[in-house]
């Protein structure tokens, strides 16, 4: 008994001194490690009330149980994250957090709140990252000039009912770094919304209704390097679409309705080194409308309706074109490209190509062009391209390849034809 008894105010004392939660003092519904607390994947309908939760506690799990309302108390002064995610909470009160001053991330996703008044928030003043996806908001009024959160680095709203963003919108949370606006039914982005946010380096806006964009939509956002606009109903792009965000390092328009690429489109985007523009309808693409893509490292072109290509079209390292209508391409096309390294041009129409086709891609390592109507190729085809190691011809109409068309290819290493 004496040595049982040792053993606890041992234990008691260690939770003591590490600041810790242990089975001792953990609520019956929960389970406790550290200073966590999981009270998780239940039927609670509150906080625990058996027995109180740790004034130590620094995580607290609620999610997924059957919460409606946010409760204030305990007040848990060194609680730095808290989910509340899968529950049945339908708004926040101005005191729902009034004692969560240590807060730094919230979880909130998967509820059926439609409304973030400003005072949603009051008493988050060190708020870093707040997850609200997958609710129901239509409006949000919480970020805006009176927002408390100012701190918020991270604010994910994907899978909501926006229908619009203003100028006003998120002008309280300047020091942003990542928004997450996918998912919703945004149709109508003021110019110049986000222009607050000097520091912003994410921005989704993937599978909205966005139908427009001026060149004042992203103005101001120096900072941006990666945005996400696929799945939207763009049809054109204007002029300098993105001259506010210079320093986009990846820009993914697929799966839109663009038909045109103009000339102009893409200028002021020096530092773009991965543009995804599969999934369109695009029928041409103006001579030199990647000339200001200079370290342009990937361009996914698939499953368009382009039919011809010229030496002006390209200038970047990473060319897939599959899927389009390509019947003709004209000779040095790919001069420019020396530092291209993969090419896919295959499920085109090609029906002949030449060592003049290739001419000039001497860093190309792998090149797939199956699928197409070609029945041959002449012996000197890929002789000009040095670092070929990879060739896909697989559905082509080919009887055989000759070994004077391989043979000269000393980096190749595999050949996927019909024979294969």
């Amino acid at each position: 008994m004496a040595r049982t008894r040792t053993s606890c105010l041992l234990v008691c004392l260690l939770a003591v001194l590490t600041r810790g939660v242990t089975a001792l003092d953990c609520a019956p519904q929960c389970r406790c490690y550290g200073t966590t607390v999981d009270c998780s994947h239940g039927a609670l309908t509150g906080f625990p009330t058996n027995q109180h939760i740790p004034t130590s506690t620094e995580v607290l799990l609620l999610n997924d149980n059957q919460l409606s309302v946010v409760f204030r108390y305990p007040e848990l002064p060194t609680l730095l994250e808290l989910s509340l995610e899968d529950n049945s909470i339908t708004a926040l009160s101005k005191d729902s957090f009034l004692y969560r001053t240590s807060l730094q991330i919230l979880r909130l996703g998967g509820n059926a709140i439609s409304n973030l008044p400003a005072s949603a928030f009051n008493g988050l003043s060190q708020l870093v990252r707040l997850y609200l996806n997958r609710n129901t908001i239509t409006t949000i009024t919480a970020f805006g000039s009176n927002s408390v959160v100012k701190r918020l680095k991270m604010l994910d709203l994907q899978d909501n009912k926006l229908t619009s963003i203003g100028i006003g919108t998120f002008t309280g949370v300047s020091l942003l770094t990542e928004l997450n606006l996918s998912s919703n039914n945004i149709s109508a982005i003021e110019d110049r919304s986000f222009s607050h946010l000097k520091e912003l380096l994410v921005l989704y806006l993937h599978s909205n209704h966005i139908g427009m964009l001026t060149n004042a939509t992203f103005m101001g956002m120096s900072a941006l390097t990666r945005l996400t606009l696929s799945n939207n109903k763009i049809q054109s792009l204007p002029d300098m679409a993105f001259i506010g965000a210079p320093n986009l390092g990846f820009l993914d328009l697929s799966l839109n309705d663009l038909s045109t690429i103009t000339q102009k489109a893409f200028s002021g985007l020096y530092n773009l080194t991965t543009l995804l523009l599969g999934n369109n309808k695009i029928i041409s693409i103006e001579d030199w409308a990647f000339g200001d893509l200079v370290k342009l490292q990937s361009l996914v072109l698939r499953n368009n309706f382009l039919q011809n290509m010229s030496a002006a079209t390209f200038t970047f390292t990473s060319a897939e074109l599959l899927a389009n209508d390509i019947a003709n391409v004209e000779d040095f096309s790919f001069e420019n490209l020396a530092n291209l390294k993969v090419l896919g041009i295959y499920e085109n129409r090609l029906t002949n190509v030449s060592a003049a086709t290739f001419k000039g891609l001497v860093s190309v390592e792998h090149i797939g062009m199956g699928n197409q109507p070609i029945g041959s190729f002449p012996d000197d085809t890929f002789w000009h391209l040095p670092k070929l190691a990879h060739l896909g011809l697989l559905g082509n109409p080919l009887v055989s390849i000759s070994d004077a068309v391989l043979s000269p290819l000393q980096s190749l290493k595999s050949v996927s034809n019909p024979e294969n």
